[in-house]
């Protein structure tokens, strides 16, 4: 999702983003990379997560008010009425990767009213965030619109956002200085740097990045890599890629030319860079 800077006479606009975290990190990764984003271009955010202890090492500083326009606050407070009354009504409401918006939520904001009793029409743009692919139905998908058939929120409308690789589909999030950055990292040294902060002395070894759940062939994977010629080095991710990468090594016994880097828990930023290696 690419988010243009707002026009000068633009005012900054306030978003809800929703996620739940499911496994992996990859939604909250998302939802904090938008928010992130979104508030580098002068826009307020409130993140609403169920589990936001991943930030505290995603995003140092996340949870203490590092980034002054996004708030994070629990998803369990989005049913507390008391929460709900100090908050103004979002432009925008982002539904990640199809968690569902708290009906207390939805119902705080379209039955208010004004100082004469009369009821507030206003409503958000609301946005349901699917996941990145590549397969057709994404062209046919992006952009529809979903009418809401009941509840508090009847007669309004969300609209699905598709990122995917086609002009049809929608974007990927970039920050304004990401191709810079990736392009001042592209440098040797730089790589041998950053190996050097995880505890490996990089000397030209074909480097390999895994991020993974159990898959059943990484034994063969790991067994293939060792059959190239020249060495690897596969920098394993934390986290589950770490325990199914041991379980692997362990089935497989000795690896002649592949070598296992265990990395710790990456910061957002850290991550781009081992992408980028």
């Amino acid at each position: 999702m690419h988010v243009q800077h707002p026009a000068p006479s633009d005012p900054p606009l306030l978003w809800d983003v929703f996620c739940q975290v499911i496994d992996n990190f990859g939604d909250i990764g998302v939802c904090w990379r938008l928010s992130a984003d979104l508030a580098s271009r002068g826009h307020s955010v409130r993140l609403w997560v169920d589990d936001p202890t991943a930030l505290q090492w995603m995003a140092p500083g996340a949870l203490d008010n590092a980034w002054p326009t996004i708030q994070v606050l629990h998803r369990s407070r989005c049913s507390d009425a008391a929460t709900l009354a100090t908050l103004a009504l979002a432009d925008v409401w982002v539904e990640g990767f199809g968690c569902e918006i708290a009906i207390a939520f939805i119902a705080a904001y379209a039955f208010p009213t004004g100082p004469g009793g009369q009821t507030d029409t206003k409503f958000p743009v609301w946005i349901n965030l699917e996941y990145l692919s590549a397969e057709s139905y994404v062209e046919r998908c992006h952009g529809l619109p979903s009418p809401i058939l009941h509840g508090p929120a009847q007669g309004w409308t969300k609209h699905f956002f598709y990122p995917g690789f086609s002009e049809r589909t929608g974007g990927l999030l970039r920050e304004a200085d990401l191709c810079t950055r990736q392009h001042a990292f592209a440098q040797e040294h730089q790589r041998r740097l950053w190996l050097e902060k995880f505890g490996f002395s990089w000397s030209a070894e074909r480097l390999v990045s895994l991020f993974c759940y159990e898959p059943v062939a990484l034994s063969a994977l790991l067994s293939r890599l060792d059959e190239l010629p020249g060495p690897t080095q596969v920098l394993v991710t934390a986290g589950r890629a770490t325990v199914a990468a041991q379980k692997a090594a362990t089935h497989i016994g000795t690896l002649r030319q592949v070598g296992l880097t265990y990395l710790p828990v990456l910061t957002q930023v850290e991550y781009d860079q081992l992408l980028w290696m």
